[in-house]
């Protein structure tokens, strides 16, 4: 078979034996898939820091028995050096592991590609992580179609203003989809004689800035650091569709 090109970002890399490594790759062209970097683990590896965790490259690809095998790699965007930086570099490997984890082997989702690949960009041009984490969030959930309700309640659809529901507060479930309004609420905890731990308040603000920010390009949100709140729920929805909380999260709360 012929060897092919593809414009990846390394989403994820492990050992294989003394010298090479398994890569997870995300590319606009074939999706998730493996691939191995021969010698990438030697000292004078031809490959360089080019397969690095959340480096993007032009790589060519030659298709093996089980795995594809790596022959070249061409950086895209300059390198990674701000990954030496523990909130970038933790933020980082939350969008790795979420792709990894939300993305079924390949099955390319091109517009999803384009969300990575221009918050790497907003990354490495020196945005903090705080300021575009939340609409990283929101855009990776909505091409992926799971798009978080915000201006209806999530379970009877009525339709909810900008008005806060109860005490000043919204509540949003990541069960549900999205906002829930205070009868629907007050219904699943009759149902299940407990409040959903996972659901999470927000204040008439931040919903408001929640509606705001799904849009607006990454490198816009450059001197928003006051969204940074804002992760709180959308990691929530993250990590309940890919079905486990991210270890990633964990590490980085831990280390604070």
């Amino acid at each position: 078979m012929r060897s092919f090109t593809v414009d990846a970002i390394v989403l994820r890399r492990r050992p294989l034996g003394e010298a090479d490594r398994i890569l997870t790759l995300f590319s606009r062209e074939r999706g998730k898939s493996s691939a191995v970097a021969k010698g990438a683990r030697k000292t004078q590896s031809k490959f360089g820091a080019r397969l690095d965790l959340f480096s993007r490259a032009r790589i060519t690809l030659h298709p093996g028995r089980s795995l594809d095998v790596i022959t070249s790699a061409a950086s895209v965007g300059g390198g990674w050096e701000r990954l030496v930086d523990p909130d970038v570099f933790a933020f980082a490997s939350y969008l790795a592991e979420s792709i990894d984890s939300l993305c079924e082997p390949g099955l390319a989702v091109p517009e999803l590609f384009d969300v990575v690949a221009e918050a790497r960009d907003a990354l490495a041009a020196g945005i903090r992580p705080g300021a575009i984490a939340a609409a990283v969030d929101l855009r990776m959930l909505a091409v992926l179609g799971v798009a978080i309700e915000l201006d209806a309640c999530a379970r009877c659809g009525q339709a909810l203003g900008r008005r806060p529901l109860s005490g000043g507060l919204a509540t949003l479930s990541p069960a549900a989809g999205g906002l829930v309004c205070r009868r629907c609420l007050q219904a699943a905890v009759q149902e299940h004689d407990r409040a959903d731990e996972s659901n999470v308040r927000v204040s008439a603000s931040e919903l408001a800035a929640l509606r705001a920010i799904g849009t607006i390009p990454f490198k816009d949100l450059a001197d928003h650091e006051a969204l940074e709140p804002l992760a709180r729920a959308t990691h929530a929805f993250v990590q309940f569709h890919a079905g486990k909380r991210s270890r990633s999260l964990l590490a980085a709360t831990a280390r604070k």
